[in-house]
């Protein structure tokens, strides 16, 4: 493995353990934590709420720097090879952006102290809806954009490139 190889797949490694440590937490509260929030007392509450705090800023950072760093690689690896690439891959690549903006949006503030913090965290189940909501629609996308560059990849690579491993 190269360098670069390296770095893209620590990176990828990162926004997907990123990733799972988001959506579990938030799953996790939607299936088990709700259900049984007005048997929890008030301290007990906070005290998950401020460590699912450290949870939501740590993996909203590193899914952030991951993705972010990703987009750039990606857009320098393609870019000899896309004469297609570049609309439908930035367009759902914004999209997904922007939703996982609106699920950090609500991942913090159902983890937040405020009294806006507490408002939605009233409504805590129909947000947590929302953001699963968001949270399949994103994990999805990024199937679609993950096949999109391997078919970009794979219809421009020259046929002598391609060795035939079957033969002897």
């Amino acid at each position: 493995m190269e360098g670069m190889d390296l770095v893209t797949t620590g990176l990828r490694w990162l926004h997907m353990l990123a990733a799972i440590a988001l959506g579990g937490g938030l799953i996790y509260q939607r299936v088990a934590l709700v259900p049984i929030a007005g048997e929890l007392t008030d301290a007990a509450k906070d005290r998950a709420r401020r460590g699912w705090a450290i949870v939501v800023m740590v993996s909203v950072l590193f899914l952030l720097v991951s993705g972010l760093t990703n987009l750039i690689l990606t857009i320098k690896a393609y870019k000899a090879f896309t004469p297609g690439l570049e609309g439908s891959y930035h367009m759902l690549f914004g999209i997904k952006f922007l939703l996982a903006l609106a699920l950090f949006f609500l991942a913090s503030i159902l983890a937040g102290r405020s009294d806006n913090a507490k408002k939605f965290q009233a409504n805590a189940k129909r947000w947590l809806n929302v953001s699963l909501l968001l949270l399949v629609i994103i994990v999805c996308i990024s199937g679609v954009l993950r096949n999109l560059r391997e078919n970009v990849l794979i219809e421009n690579i020259e046929p002598a490139a391609i060795t035939d491993t079957t033969t002897g």
